[in-house]
């Protein structure tokens, strides 16, 4: 009885799937998607990678387009579908992306549609990331008579590249984490301006705290193939009274570093004020003023972006939690370089917070106090030799995983402002 049942039961899917139990049973459909354009003007690749992403399973399934259309066949299910390629164009390149997220793919032959939109590659990109701080010995032993470990996280840095063939100057840059409207990560975009018109997820970012360099436009020029280094505080964090040795870095060759001044922590840890050049909090809608930029050890939304108006340090945005009544800073898309998504674990996946025209992939460690990094994949090189960077908006295929945080890999070149580094 159970037999026939199987058998009856193949014989009604194959009307829109495919049911073979020589291969287990696994049913498929066949869905097509078709690229809109529309935003695109002139500039147009010639094909489009389609990634049908299973939210349940995270199997990925790929095909590329013919006269503007990809057909795959998947196991039905809720989808991520996305669709990218590049294009160059005089001597500039574009990322072109669309997606459509939590999609409810069910029956054989369905047609959806996916709008595209593009940006033009930064010059000045996310080199490598340290976020996840460092373990270490303390000299002392546990209950257990086991050597007792603590954990340190003011090593941080944020390694930026001109990864272009012309000079570009980093005077005004911003950096910050993008929030979530809710603690919970379950609202992205419900901001709202104080006249009660939400925010638009195609139009902004949101932040609390941006850290901004100084300059007037020319002070602080990049050269292709240098990089300059973000450090949370510029300091030999390798130092005895640190980490004992634990931290992986020492960061004393900073350009700069996110602090305003000299400060005592409370546990007695004096923050100097080094050669490196202090940069400013230039928006705080957080309600406290840290002495320092402290970044999540467990990953976070990243951008670089450089503000085409000037910074609001008032009229903040709210969001829509009453259980977590925050103020944000609303950032255009339109001003933001570089975009990096990292995330605590796959956990995360479903509930990255970005839009896919900045970044439609995703990057996780193996955990906290790890010295773990994320650095870009190297695809080329440069007019002047050095090395080119992957830069496709989607960190997934940009970066990987370092067992240990390296400043200024792949010989990077240090400004020639600099010069305080040893």
């Amino acid at each position: 009885m159970k037999r026939m049942f199987f058998a009856a039961l193949c014989a009604f899917a194959a009307v829109v799937t495919s049911c073979d139990p020589s291969e287990g049973g696994i049913q498929t459909i066949n869905v097509t998607v078709e690229i809109d354009e529309s935003k695109l003007g002139d500039i147009k690749p010639e094909a489009y990678e389609v990634t049908f992403t299973n939210t349940s399973t995270t199997v990925a399934t790929t095909a590329q387009t013919e006269n503007g259309k990809a057909t795959a066949s998947i196991v039905p299910g809720i989808y991520t579908v996305m669709a990218k390629a590049s294009v160059a164009e005089d001597g500039t390149f574009y990322s072109i992306t669309g997606a459509i997220k939590d999609l409810n793919l069910l029956t054989e032959g369905e047609t959806i549609k996916i709008e595209v939109d593009m940006v033009k590659e930064s010059q000045l990109i996310f080199k490598e990331i340290y976020y996840t701080g460092s373990r270490y010995e303390t000299g002392e032993v546990d209950e257990e008579g086991k050597p007792s470990t603590s954990t340190y996280f003011r090593d941080q840095f944020y390694e930026i590249y001109n990864n272009s063939d012309e000079v570009a100057y980093a005077d005004g840059l911003c950096i910050c984490e993008t929030e979530f409207a809710s603690y919970d990560y379950s609202l992205y975009y419900e901001f709202y301006f104080a006249d009660g018109t939400q925010a638009s997820n195609k139009e902004y970012m949101f932040a609390q705290i941006v850290w901004q360099l100084p300059g007037d436009g020319d002070d602080y020029p990049i050269q292709p193939g240098e990089s300059f280094i973000i450090a949370q505080w510029a300091t030999n964090h390798k130092a005895p009274e640190l980490s004992k040795g634990g931290s992986p870095v020492d960061l004393t060759g900073a350009e700069f570093e996110a602090i305003e001044g000299e400060s005592t922590l409370w546990n007695g840890i004096v923050i100097t004020d080094g050669a490196a050049i202090n940069m400013t909090m230039g928006a705080n809608a957080a309600g406290y003023a840290p002495p320092q930029w402290l970044t999540g050890v467990g990953g976070s939304n990243m951008i670089l972006f450089k503000p085409s108006t000037p910074l609001r340090t008032e009229d903040f945005l709210v969001n829509n939690d009453p259980d977590w009544v925050q103020n944000f800073l609303e950032i255009k898309i339109t001003d933001i370089l570089d975009a990096v998504q990292m995330i605590d674990d796959e956990t995360r996946v479903q509930t990255l917070g970005m839009p896919e025209i900045l970044d439609s992939g995703y990057i996780w460690c193996d955990g906290t106090y790890t010295s773990q990094s994320v650095a870009r994949k190297q695809n080329g090189t440069l007019a002047n030799g050095s090395p080119k960077y992957a830069d496709t908006n989607n960190t997934t295929d940009d970066f990987e995983v370092q067992a240990t945080p390296v400043l200024r890999r792949n010989g990077a070149k240090v400004p020639s402002w600099n010069t305080w580094i040893k």
